[in-house]
């Protein structure tokens, strides 16, 4: 959260003006390889917190960059879905074949960290793999002379109501999430919540991200038929309802089936927003409004939301032990409620440009 409030909107700077995003990404991934490695072979905390936070650092810039890579060239957002589906792929296929790995040693603790030694790894070649990636110029290439610097640029377009919208209604979201993220986990399993065995719990959470790829896979046809507004509003509704469901505190069912809404809320909401950041903004000027829009979200939103999430949690402590999560998920519920009735009353959005390309094509 620290590094998102610095990271992406720098970086974004610099990849509209100097540095091609696909070097600038490449130099990212090449760089954060060494700072895993580093991390792995820690064995104090102090030193361990360094290397993360150096990580952040330069990790963050590069999700913006991936972003800004695959709209420059893919023409159409709505094709997003079919990119990005990978990467929820990627992620079960990582997630089921480390645990395969830790299964394989008695004393699994001791071998957790060795997942540090694969990022370095990974990273590494995916360092290479961004330098083969097709050319993505410095946005500001195309910049109109007198336009000023796309940072200050990007920053402007808070003055239009409709990304100004969409800022708010990002970080309103991101406050919340994290009584989501931090604790839902612990309410499915503790003695005064669900009572779920960690196995079925885990099985729970990972059913959103198999919804979550056939939502992806569906993403260009939901946006065709249902336009970029309405997308957004079933997702960030989504979130609302998962709230809902973990406040009601039961049944089972009902709060496991509210746990596949992640597909919703991840492919309709948070990618989303990042179309409707892509679609609002000058060609010259996307990476900056991109790291806006992470500044936003996964900087001051998300500090303010661990800060928040954290003496929540607290607050809601029982005297003889045990939680009352009821409120720790109906608060966050009515935020998102709040967020979905600015975005419906507020959010304007001309479908006009969904479609074109930078050069106004199809």
């Amino acid at each position: 959260a620290l590094a998102a409030l610095v990271s992406p909107v720098v970086a974004g700077w610099l990849a509209d003006r100097y540095w091609p995003a696909q070097r600038f990404l490449a130099g990212c991934q090449l760089v954060s390889a060494p700072i895993l490695l580093a991390a792995w072979r820690q064995q104090s905390f102090p030193g361990f917190w360094a290397a993360f936070a150096l990580f952040a650092l330069i990790r963050l810039p590069a999700m913006t960059l991936t972003n800004v890579i695959a709209f420059h060239h893919l023409g159409r957002s709505e094709r997003f879905g079919y990119v990005r589906v990978w990467g929820s792929i990627g992620w079960i296929a990582v997630t089921w074949a480390l645990s395969l790995y830790l299964s394989l040693w008695p004393d699994q603790a001791a071998h957790l960290g060795d997942g540090l030694l694969v990022s370095a790894v990974v990273f590494a070649v995916s360092g290479v793999y961004a330098l083969t990636l097709p050319h993505t110029p410095p946005g500001a290439a195309s910049a109109v002379p007198g336009r000023g610097y796309s940072l200050a640029s990007a920053l402007g377009l808070l003055r239009r109501p409709d990304f100004a919208v969409i800022v708010l209604v990002a970080f309103l979201s991101a406050t919340v999430s994290p009584c989501y993220d931090n604790f839902s986990f612990l309410f499915l399993t503790s003695a005064d919540g669900l009572r779920l065995s960690p196995s079925i719990a885990s099985w729970a959470q990972s059913l959103g991200v198999v919804v979550e790829v056939g939502v992806l896979l569906a993403l260009a046809s939901s946006l065709r038929r249902l336009g970029l507004k309405r997308i957004l509003l079933v997702g960030l509704g989504a979130q609302a309802v998962r709230f809902a469901a973990f406040a009601a505190g039961g049944p089972a069912w009902l709060v496991i089936a509210a746990m596949g809404t992640h597909g919703l809320v991840f492919t309709f909401y948070f990618i989303g927003l990042v179309i409707a950041v892509e679609e609002l903004s000058e060609p010259e000027y996307r990476a900056s409004a991109q790291g806006l829009l992470s500044f936003s979200r996964g900087g001051v939103g998300a500090l303010v939301g661990q800060l928040v999430a954290g003496r929540l949690y607290d607050a809601c402590a029982l005297p003889g032990g045990g939680r009352h999560w009821a409120p720790l998920f109906a608060l966050p519920g009515l935020v998102v409620a709040g967020a979905l009735v600015l975005l419906a009353l507020l959010f304007r959005h001309q479908p006009g440009r969904q479609g074109q390309t930078d050069d106004g094509g199809v």
